[in-house]
């Protein structure tokens, strides 16, 4: 009631405007706290959002960095330098959002120079990575030299084959060569005593007719077996021989042809002799080159087996450097150290073998300086390899602890939150709690004049004090005091609720931001897993492809990106199949029709030889035919002369008959006279004997005085004595000349009987002597064209026969390499569960 008196001195706008003021001063009070602690978390979100974007993007940067480490390219070091500068610009961006002093600002600071030093690293990798990508171009290089060298050593493996062949084939032929003279020497031998012991001048004239067509054909051989410094032999015999053709083709039996043809065998019986000691020189020269074949053959034979253990050493470096470039690692270079140590024994060995061999000296000065090459830069790669594994680990470890410190910060944000959040509701609940007693004295204050809406206001105001902020507010629609007092309450309910609306919406935020940062974590541990698997599964993969096993592809699949990787993998594993299965497969088909080949090459050069000799000894038979033929001819025509001169001859033979007998009477009487002067002489060296006796009788009794007379007693005795046999030998052979004298004389007469004969005949023997001759000349044209083609036909076949030989070496020389490739491609396993396949015999 005092109030009300009080009151009820001032008018209603003074009262109210007494109680309104400090209720209008508590409600600001709430709303600018209102205001303020809005603010507050407002900036919290901002750096709290900032920290969130940088540690996702750090978790790219991760990521980013691995690939980088992976497969090191310009691309891929652009990206992660730009993924570096956008989370030093974001954390600039949330340092600029924090006063000097405010909590955490050292740990951002010193993130955010972190970045600088991982920028520096990752320069450092990329010039690391730049030496690794020259020492591998260098390495590579190198070893493309390894190649060249085997290739040499090969092609100078297969000429040094090739010369020895030919060498050994050169001196093969000389002995056939010197064999073929040593039967034609031979031959000639065996006639020359075969016609010797022949009775008869028949036997003899068919034994050298008989044989005169193999004459033509040894001199023939002989033309082409003997050496140029021996053709004048050849020459010779072939002269010989021609005239030899002739005295045959004359048929002169006589005992003037028969010794003519025994002339002139006894001719080439010398020649004989000449031919023996041209095949023994033959033989000679091709048994020193054989012994001279024999050290350069064992020498050529250690040449190449050397050459083929450096051949393997360069393809085992090949295949072990090909392991050390996927994985530069201190055991795969141990392993190509392994190798450049056997490749530089196998040198050694070669040198000393083909150290005087041109091709050697290329090889020396190409091939030791590559693997000295290759093994210093496969050193050094091992080295960089090492240093930039190093180097990303510290950047690793540096985005680790940025990580942490971003984390660190966050947590410290979230805490300095909470405390600013619970300061901002103290002051909201003081000034609403003053608010509050203003509102009540104010109210007493104006009960009497305000009761009705005052105290809606003042039950609302107790109920929003509450925390009952769906309370509906009267009075908002009135223009006076009250109505705004309504508003202003209503303000303060809608701060209030925005208010709790932004304590959930930052709680939220904070609940996100903490199950974000667990799924990170979660997938950095998952996908680490993942590697790991891949690493090891490729690992795996890679040691049973270093160990030749291609049989096994990797069936499970990987994660993300990483499943190219595999496929990629397997594919290159199924086409590496695919190939040396159809190698192998190929291989084998040239191992098998090299052998066929082979056999068939050696059969056609059998029956090819068969046929150029068959051939050669068909055009020597037709040559010598032809020979006959025309020497026929021609003696046909001649014998048709002769035959008109002996019919003359005959005519004439009568008056040389009757001559031969008066010669032989005329022989008979002086043998007679012979005879008796032979008996004068017999009696002289009777006589003669008996003086000889009788000095001697006288020497002895001289004694030592009469030796030298008793000596020459005895020389002329027996000088008597021979004399006397003497003159009885050639009575008995006079006596016998009579008788044969007597008997010639009838001979004689029987011969003029008989070349009368022969005179009537004679015509008979014309006539059938042109007509052979007609048909000789036909004969001789004919086998002339035959003789052409057979000569055409044996150049033909010999040519064959050489090319044949040549196809027979390089048969050989294919399966040789067909037995190599399939030596390598058997150091694979192709079928999974199965062994390497055996190797094919060529």
């Amino acid at each position: 009631m005092n109030i009300d008196r009080i009151l009820s001195r001032f008018r209603i706008q003074t009262k109210v405007l007494i109680f309104i003021l400090p209720f209008v001063a508590s409600i600001t009070a709430v709303g600018i706290t209102g205001l303020y602690a809005s603010g507050l978390l407002q900036g919290r979100m901002e750096i709290s959002n900032s920290v969130l974007k940088s540690l996702s993007g750090f978790r790219d940067v991760g990521a980013a960095m691995k690939d980088f480490l992976d497969d090191a390219n310009a691309d891929k070091r652009n990206e992660l330098a730009r993924l570096l500068k956008e989370q030093g610009a974001t954390l600039n961006a949330t340092l600029n959002q924090l006063a000097p002093d405010a909590e955490g600002r050292a740990d951002l600071e010193t993130a955010a120079k972190s970045i600088d030093g991982v920028m520096t690293r990752i320069d450092d990798l990329w010039a690391l990575h730049e030496k690794e990508t020259r020492l591998d171009q260098d390495i590579r290089t190198n070893l493309s030299v390894v190649t060249t060298s085997q290739m040499l050593l090969v092609e100078e493996s297969a000429k040094m084959q090739k010369q020895m062949r030919s060498d050994e084939n050169a001196a093969k032929s000389m002995l056939r060569e010197a064999d073929r003279i040593s039967a034609a020497s031979k031959f000639l031998t065996d006639l020359s005593n075969a016609f010797m012991k022949a009775k008869t001048p028949d036997e003899k004239f068919e034994l050298a007719k008989s044989n005169l067509g193999e004459l033509k054909k040894r001199s023939r051989i002989l033309a082409i077996a003997l050496p140029d410094g021996n053709k004048a032999v050849a020459k010779s015999l072939a002269t010989a021989i021609g005239e030899l053709d002739t005295m045959i083709a004359g048929g002169d039996r006589s005992a003037d042809g028969i010794q003519k043809i025994s002339s002139k065998l006894s001719a080439l019986r010398q020649t004989s002799v000449y031919l023996g000691v041209a095949a023994a020189v033959k033989m000679k020269n091709a048994t020193q080159i054989f012994s001279e074949l024999d050290a350069p053959l064992v020498k050529a034979e250690g040449i190449l087996s050397d050459s083929r253990k450096v051949v393997t050493s360069g393809y085992s470096i090949q295949i072990e450097l090909a392991r050390f470039l996927e994985d530069p690692t201190e055991v795969n270079r141990k392993r190509v150290f392994g190798e450049f140590e056997i490749v530089r024994k196998d040198m050694v060995v070669l040198e000393g073998t083909a150290g005087d061999q041109p091709f050697f000296a290329r090889i020396r000065q190409r091939l030791p300086a590559a693997v000295d090459a290759m093994d210093q830069a496969s050193a050094e790669l091992v080295k960089i390899s090492l240093e930039r594994h190093r180097q990303f680990d510290d950047a690793a470890l540096e985005i680790d602890t940025i990580w942490r410190q971003l984390t660190a910060f966050a947590e410290l944000q979230k805490q300095s939150a909470n405390a600013e959040s619970q300061n901002a509701n103290g002051i909201s609940i003081g000034a609403t709690t003053l608010g509050i007693v203003i509102a009540i004295f104010a109210g007493i204050g104006l009960v009497m004049t305000f009761k009705g809406p005052i105290g809606q206001i003042t039950a609302a105001m107790r109920r929003l004090a509450d925390g009952k902020l769906d309370t509906a507010i009267n009075g908002e629609g009135r223009i006076d005091e009250i109505g705004e007092m309504a508003r202003a309450l209503d303000v303060f309910k809608r701060n209030a609720v925005a208010k709790i609306r932004i304590e959930e919406q930052s709680e939220a935020e904070r609940t996100a931001a903490e199950e974000e940062r667990r799924r990170n974590d979660a997938e950095k541990l998952d996908i680490d897993r993942q590697i790991d698997f891949a690493v090891n599964t490729l690992a795996a993969g890679l040691g049973r492809l270093s160990r030749g096993d291609i049989s096994q592809t990797i069936e499970t699949p990987f994660f993300g990106k990483l499943e190219t990787l595999r496929i990629d993998f397997n594919s290159s594993l199924l086409r590496l199949q695919d190939t040396l299965a159809q190698i192998r497969g190929n291989a084998q088909m040239i191992q098998h029709n090299s052998g066929e080949l082979s056999g068939s090459a050696d059969e056609l050069s059998r029956r090819t030889e068969q046929q150029a000799s068959s051939l050669e000894e068909t055009a020597a038979a037709v040559e010598e035919i032809t020979v006959t033929v025309r020497s026929s001819a021609e003696r046909a025509q001649e014998a048709n002369r002769i035959v008109a001169d002996t019919k003359g001859a005959a005519d004439a033979s009568s008056k040389v008959v009757s001559n031969a007998i008066q010669a032989m009477s005329r022989i008979e009487d002086a043998s007679t006279k012979i005879v008796q002067i032979i008996d004068v002489i017999d009696q002289i060296a009777f006589q003669t004997n008996l003086l000889a006796l009788n000095a001697g009788i006288e020497a002895a009794r001289a004694g030592d005085a009469g030796k030298g007379f008793a000596v020459v007693a005895q020389e002329v005795r027996e000088l008597a004595q021979r004399s006397a046999g003497a003159a009885k030998e050639i009575k008995q052979l006079i006596d016998k000349s009579t008788e044969e004298v007597t008997a010639g004389s009838r001979l004689v007469q029987q011969t003029g009987q008989v070349l009368s004969d022969i005179s009537e005949k004679i015509l008979t023997v014309s006539e059938r002597v042109e007509m052979i001759a007609m048909a000789s000349r036909d004969q001789s044209t004919g086998l002339a064209e035959v003789n052409a083609s057979v000569n055409a036909m044996d150049h033909t076949t010999q040519k064959n026969a050489a090319m044949v030989e040549e196809t027979n070496a390089a048969t050989r020389q294919l399966a040789q390499e067909a037995d190599a490739l399939m030596a390598l491609v058997d150091q694979f396993k192709l079928s999974a569960g199965g062994d390497r396949p055996a190797r094919h015999a060529a």
